[in-house]
């Protein structure tokens, strides 16, 4: 059963707007704005495959790629690499 697309797309903007806000803080918990993002993306990412919107896919697959490597950035390396 295919969620709502648009109720899925409200949840994902919401996601992108709170991380927006929390990476504007420029606070030591910014980095958790990465993790928000990803999700975001992977919401609408699976809402635009279902429709078969290839220039969204695209972007946003994109997007997560970027999402992913600061993850790994601000998050992961830290931990593995101190």
């Amino acid at each position: 059963m295919f969620i709502n697309a648009e109720k899925l797309k409200w949840m994902a903007t919401f996601m992108f707007v709170c991380a927006g806000i929390l990476i504007s803080f420029n606070i030591p918990e910014s980095k958790w704005a990465f993790p928000l993002f990803a999700v975001g993306h992977t919401i609408v990412l699976y809402v635009f495959l279902r429709l078969r919107d290839k220039p969204m896919i695209f972007q946003n697959a994109f997007f997560l790629s970027i999402d992913i490597f600061g993850i790994y950035q601000w998050l992961l390396a830290p931990i593995f690499f101190v």
